[in-house]
């Protein structure tokens, strides 16, 4: 057996390969096999430790009567994200195709009001295109914040 601290250490590239173990289905009389793996399919599997997961996050900054200028972070669901503000304080994330799902998708939405200290941003729908948010001052909608925005879509 190879000791694994003899060879050097590199940068890995997308067609290096990795040892690893296939593991085969449950209930099945398949035995585990060692195997070669792509650096690239490793990567695909995404930033979090659920397969199949795929994700939306961004950063977004809002002024005036202005829809957010967004900063997008990560993106592996396939749609494109456009934002808008469509009314004093209400804003809407709306994805090009249909890759949210209500019963399977974690929407959190973190920030705030740049004018006044008690400026709260809040989610308030989601469908499978789109994620409505609102900020409010009081009891009043307010413009004017900046924060982030993930979505994560569950298989």
């Amino acid at each position: 057996m190879a000791n694994i601290n003899s060879y050097p250490k590199a940068t890995a590239k997308v067609n290096d390969l990795v040892l690893g173990t296939s593991v085969p289905a449950d209930n099945t009389n398949e035995q585990p096999k060692t195997r070669n793996f792509l650096v690239s399919e490793i990567a695909a599997l995404g930033p979090t430790s659920v397969a199949g997961t795929k994700a939306y996050i961004a950063g977004f900054d809002q002024t005036g009567t202005a829809d957010p200028v967004v900063t997008e972070i990560y993106n592996n669901t396939g749609a494109t994200f456009t934002w808008t503000r469509t009314d004093v304080g209400r804003y809407t994330v709306t994805a090009s195709s249909a890759v949210l799902t209500s019963d399977k998708t974690f929407y959190n939405i973190q920030g705030g009001g740049k004018s006044a200290a008690n400026q709260i941003i809040q989610p308030t729908s989601l469908s499978t295109t789109a994620a409505l948010y609102r900020q409010v001052t009081g009891n009043n909608y307010s413009d004017g914040n900046r924060g982030w925005l993930e979505l994560r879509i569950y298989n």
